[in-house]
């Protein structure tokens, strides 16, 4: 008989068909968490605010409540006497997550963890008191504040909300008349209604995608960033696994973050983080901690061919309270990647090669392309005029590439400006 583990309640695996699991969100994400859900026999409880969510027309209940209102969400959690909860992808939910689980005494993580890896300033406030490398750092709720906390760290850094995802609202600011432009903005997209400025440093940047399971954690998937060569506009291109990181540097990566993911609490479920590689000191730097799996469907393509086992599915059964081993889920053994790019400004006249790539037995799927004669497009403003991702996975690196470059070379694009407008660098 197995012993039940830190977080996790024990279960009979073979009793789903009466279960209800809640998900919070119905963004694409989320998609593949009430489809796998429904495919295993659970009836599904979606919890979001209204609007053209995709994962509406697949949830058997749908409640319209913003996921951030954790009172509410309890409410309709106890109200459907859900077994488990489940969300990935997503920053937005997981504070919310946290305060059900714990309430509930569902599988999932504390509380406080949940609100460590959601809040940019207890993050800070944690990576400083374990003695990991940190960036120098302020809260600040007013131009005035920020103003003399930008003062204090120095220019050049970067402004962000302290609570928020992919991007919004994150600048780097060189001079303070940069700092006053963009604060309005930053402050709008702090939920909190609190922005952290911190030292900027420029680094190559890598991402962790880690699974704990009963407290036990171990890393699955290290990924390299590459981000579109467009001076202070700091947006992905593509994030590569493996690296180009020397196997030395590899393990102290993993070392770093495995001390950070045990500091911050994370017991059951996915975790993502990005570290930038300091050229100054030669050492690794939290940038950004996250109690989910890795977006742009990292988790729910990338990581499952890579690593041989479909998360998804993990990801639901360790919610319902599934005794899981951790050993049963191996890390990275093969090479993937996501792609993205962007288009020159204009009006697209054709479009040539994409059933090809859809086609290509190395392509995991493909997002965001939605393209259509006719359509007008305006360059890259921000992270949300990126095109892709287009996820790729084959055995080995030597492949991976190879295939990138057939990828590149298939796709045309032309526009009442250009033979071929896209710009994959």
């Amino acid at each position: 008989m197995k012993k039940a583990r830190p977080g996790i309640k024990q279960l009979n695996k073979f009793s789903k068909m009466s279960k209800k699991i809640l998900v919070p969100g119905a963004g694409i994400g989320q998609v593949i968490v009430i489809k796998k859900a429904k495919e295993m026999g659970l009836t599904t409880v979606v919890v979001s605010p209204e609007g053209d969510y995709p994962g509406f027309q697949y949830a058997d209940i749908i409640y319209h409540e913003d996921v951030r209102n954790k009172e509410k969400v309890l409410e309709i959690a106890r109200k459907e006497k859900i077994t488990g909860i489940a969300s990935d992808q997503n920053n937005i939910p997981v504070e919310t997550m946290g305060y059900i689980a714990e309430t509930l005494n569902l599988t999932g993580n504390s509380y406080d963890t949940s609100k460590i890896y959601c809040r940019k300033d207890l993050m800070r406030e944690k990576c400083k008191e374990i003695g990991v490398p940190s960036l120098a750092y302020g809260i600040t709720a007013d131009l005035k504040g920020t103003l003399k906390t930008a003062r204090d760290i120095g220019y050049p850094l970067m402004c962000k909300p302290t609570d928020n995802q992919s991007s919004k609202g994150v600048f780097k600011v060189d001079s303070e008349e940069e700092l006053k432009g963009v604060f309005e903005e930053v402050l709008s997209n702090a939920f909190s209604g609190e922005i952290i400025l911190e030292q900027f440093i420029q680094g190559k940047e890598y991402i962790v995608d880690g699974l704990a399971i009963g407290g036990v954690y171990k890393s699955l998937i290290t990924l390299e960033n590459e981000n579109f060569d467009i001076e202070n506009l700091y947006v992905p291109r593509s994030r590569t696994s493996p690296t180009s990181l020397p196997e030395n540097k590899v393990n102290e990566l993993l070392a770093v973050d495995g001390i950070i993911n045990k500091s911050f609490g994370l017991a059951n479920g996915f975790s993502h983080n990005e570290y930038l590689l300091n050229p100054e000191d030669n050492k690794f730097y939290l940038i950004d901690a996250a109690a989910r799996g890795g977006g742009a469907f990292i988790s729910s393509h990338l990581t499952p061919y890579a690593c041989g086992f479909d998360t998804t599915e993990m990801l639901i059964r360790l919610a319902l309270g599934e005794l899981l081993e951790i050993s049963d889920y191996p890390s990275a053994s093969k090479a993937v990647c996501y792609i993205c790019f962007y288009l020159e400004a204009g009006e697209i006249k054709h479009i040539d090669g994409m059933d090809k790539i859809r086609d290509m037995d190395c392509v995991l799927g493909i997002h965001g392309v939605n393209l259509e004669p006719g359509k007008k497009v305006g360059g890259l403003v921000n992270k949300s005029y990126r095109l892709g991702p287009i996820m790729v996975g084959c055995n080995t690196l030597q492949e991976l590439n190879s295939a990138k470059q057939i990828l590149k070379n298939t796709l045309v694009i032309s526009t009442d400006k250009s033979s071929n407008a896209i710009i994959w660098e």
